[in-house]
C-alpha cells in the first residue's frame, strides 16, 4: 500500500487527478482521508448545493477529495462538476483531485460530467489489497501463525481482515451461516465488483461461492428474480433489473451490461429446476 500512495501522492504533486477505484470493504475512504486536503463525502451532502458551498468555504486548494462519485452521476449534480472544471482551471497545476469509486466511470456518462470527464479519468487507478504488516489489530495481538490464516481467509481485504481479527479476538465463528456480517460484506463486495480478482486469494469468498452459489440465492440474484416474477412472462429489461438490483445508486448508466449478463447468468443456474429465463438479445429477459 505504502508504494501505491507513493504512486498516487507523484500525480498529486504534479498538480494531476487521480480516480481510485475499489469495491466496497477495500478502504478506499479511509485511504482518501489519509491524503490529505479537502475530504468529502457524498454521503454526508444530500444536495449538489450542499456540496458547492463545502467546496467554495474550503480554504484548500491544493488537493479535493471526492468519495462516492457513483452516487452522483446524475444531471442534477452537472453545476457541481461544471464548478470544479473551472476551478481546476483556475488553479492549473496547483489544484488535483481525488475522485473514488466502486466502478470506473464509463464514457456514457460524459454528458452528466462534461468537461471534468477528462480530468475525471487523467488517471484510473485500482486500490491493492493490504499486507499482513499493514492489518489493523483492533486490540488483539495475533501470533504469527493466526496472522497468516487470517491473510488466507481475508485476501488481504480489509473489511475481512477486520472481521476475522475480530472474529479471533472475541472467539465467534468465521462460519457463513452464522456470521451474518461477514456473509452480508461479502454479498455486498459481490453484488457491486462481482469478479474483482482479489477474490481468489480469500478462503471465506471461496467457501461463499461453494456453499451458496449452487443453492441459495444472493441479495442481489433475489432482487432480480423478485422483479422477473413480478413481470412473468413478460420481456424485463436491463434498466428495470439495474433498477431493482441496486436500488441506492443514482446514475444507473455507471452499472455495466456486463454486470447485468453476469447476475442473470447466475440466477439463470440456480433456478433452472424451477424456471425458464431467457434473454432476448437487445431486449431484455423473460421469466416463464
Amino acid at each position: 500500500m505504502n508504494d501505491f500512495k507513493k504512486r498516487i501522492q507523484n500525480f498529486l504533486d504534479r498538480g494531476e487527478s487521480v480516480q481510485i477505484v475499489a469495491p466496497p470493504g477495500f478502504g478506499k475512504s479511509r485511504f482518501g482521508k489519509s491524503l490529505g486536503g479537502l475530504y468529502l463525502d457524498t454521503n454526508m451532502f444530500q444536495t449538489p448545493t450542499e456540496l458547492l458551498t463545502a467546496i467554495k468555504a474550503s480554504p484548500k486548494r491544493k488537493l479535493i477529495v471526492l468519495d462516492y462519485l457513483d452516487h452522483i452521476l446524475t444531471p442534477e449534480y452537472s453545476s457541481l462538476f461544471k464548478f470544479m472544471k473551472a476551478l481546476r482551471d483556475q488553479f492549473k497545476y496547483q489544484l488535483s483531485y481525488v475522485f473514488l469509486t466502486s466502478r470506473p466511470t464509463e464514457p456514457d456518462i460524459f454528458n452528466i460530467l462534461g468537461d471534468l470527464y477528462e480530468i475525471a479519468t487523467e488517471h484510473v487507478e485500482y486500490l491493492p489489497t493490504v499486507t499482513i504488516p499493514e492489518y489493523d489489530t483492533y486490540g488483539f495481538s495475533p501470533t504469527p501463525k493466526q496472522l497468516k490464516e487470517i491473510a488466507g481467509l481475508s485476501g488481504g481485504i480489509p473489511a475481512l481482515v477486520k472481521i476475522c481479527m475480530l472474529a479471533m479476538r472475541d472467539g465467534t465463528s468465521l462460519n457463513l451461516n452464522e456470521n451474518l456480517k461477514l456473509k452480508g460484506q461479502i454479498e455486498e463486495m459481490l453484488t457491486v465488483s462481482p469478479n474483482h480478482p482479489a477474490y481468489v486469494n480469500s478462503s471465506l469468498i471461496s467457501a461463499y461461492f461453494n456453499q451458496f452459489k449452487s443453492s441459495a440465492l444472493t441479495a442481489s440474484e433475489t432482487r432480480a428474480l423478485e422483479v422477473l416474477l413480478a413481470n412473468k412472462g413478460q420481456l424485463v429489461s436491463k434498466d428495470q433489473i439495474s433498477q431493482a438490483v441496486y436500488p441506492d445508486v443514482k446514475n444507473y448508466a455507471g452499472v455495466s451490461d456486463h454486470a447485468i449478463d453476469q447476475l442473470i447468468h447466475r440466477l439463470r443456474s440456480k433456478i433452472k429446476s424451477q424456471y425458464t429465463l431467457k434473454t432476448h438479445r437487445g431486449l431484455g429477459y423473460k421469466l416463464t
